[in-house]
């Protein structure tokens, strides 16, 4: 697809220069509270895992809000609960190993962990969709993808196969796949990467859903077709008047896309704050640590997190990043930090997990 401003917006992915973030980020976490009613409550969720080898919490007290209109990122690198996060709102968890042992998902104010199967189906694809990390392996390889998105359409709208096809040509047009007309009877091996993962955005949007969660949606497509998705993921969004949960480890896209931004570590929400202060002030050393391995201009040698993320069966007993952390001390090995507001007095929120940050507590 012709992009002349591809070019520019590339730069900006991939040369991050925070603070200078982009026009959708002017608008600040208070500033839209006012305006815009509140979407999601996700409130001290806890999701655990059963396995053999034991018991784990993989998404453990998580809580965040998400506004109509509004784009939340879930940041951290793979591993630390992010999607586990995003199948436990649609619960889409396979139960068992793993199990919602707390907390709630409020949605338009039902909260979901209390709705039966039945109208959770209802709500998935039809109020909230998701676009998958791999479409490849999303779409079924066996059935056409114009058929693939008309079942959406006849499931949750009930349209005819001959209506819901037609309106499925209109949705890849709107996504930017050429010759929509002839490309509906394509399998998803005929198609490439982007245009794979503009026909899983064209399913997402079929039905106009008020919350759109974007799993990875840019992994393994290469930079020019990351900044056409992520072009076109806030196109729609504008257009449908969506809310938009983005789960990512890419802080170019977030920089770009998000207005709040929650860091996640081990399956717990580490920062949470909108997205010019967390490139502006970072608080917690995880969240310095990534945004210290981006690339930049006149840096020629990237600074990585040293080590990787524990196994959910081997974490350490206190903060749960100590052993990667440069600025651990005693107490962070033995006990656990709390989740507390840094900034209580400012306009906006900055939460952070942190002993740095307990003032009661002794250095």
């Amino acid at each position: 697809m012709s992009d002349p401003d591809c070019g520019s917006r590339i730069k900006r992915l991939t040369h991050l220069q925070p603070p200078v973030i982009g026009s959708r980020q002017t608008t600040t976490t208070t500033d839209i509270t006012d305006s815009m009613p509140e979407l999601l409550e996700v409130d001290n969720l806890q999701t655990q895992l059963h396995l053999p080898q034991g018991s784990a919490h993989v998404v453990d007290h998580v809580s965040f809000t998400l506004r109509s209109s509004q784009t939340l990122a879930l940041v951290g690198e793979s591993g630390c609960g992010k999607t586990m996060t995003a199948y436990s709102i649609l619960r889409l968890l396979p139960s068992p190993p793993a199990a919602i042992t707390g907390g709630r998902i409020v949605f338009n104010g039902d909260n979901l962990l209390d709705l039966s199967e039945k109208k959770m189906r209802r709500i998935r694809g039809g109020k909230i969709s998701i676009i998958f990390q791999e479409p490849l392996t999303s779409l079924n390889p066996v059935f056409r993808v114009g058929n693939q998105i008309a079942e959406v359409l006849q499931v949750h709208t009930g349209a005819t196969a001959q209506a819901a096809l037609e309106i499925a040509v209109q949705l890849l047009r709107d996504v930017g796949i050429p010759s929509p007309e002839q490309r509906i009877r394509d399998y998803p091996h005929q198609m490439s990467g982007g245009m794979r993962q503009r026909v899983m955005i064209a399913m997402a949007i079929a039905c106009n859903p008020q919350l759109l969660i974007a799993d990875e949606p840019t992994t393994a497509l290469d930079v020019t077709v990351q900044a056409q998705i992520m072009e076109l993921l806030n196109r729609l969004k504008e257009q449908h008047n969506m809310a938009m949960l983005l789960i990512t480890h890419d802080l170019g896209i977030v920089a770009e896309t998000a207005h709040d931004v929650a860091v996640m570590y081990a399956g717990r929400i580490i920062e949470y704050t909108d997205v010019t202060t967390l490139f502006t002030k970072p608080a917690n050393p995880y969240t310095r640590g990534l945004l210290d391995s981006l690339p930049r201009p006149g840096i020629a040698r990237l600074k990585p997190i040293r080590g990787m993320i524990p196994s959910v069966f081997e974490l350490p007993g206190g903060c749960k990043f100590c052993t990667r952390c440069d600025k651990a001390f005693d107490l962070c090995m033995r006990q656990e930090p709390d989740l507390i507001n840094i900034a209580p007095g400012g306009e906006t929120p900055h939460f952070v997990r942190c002993w740095l940050y307990q003032k009661e507590t002794p250095r």
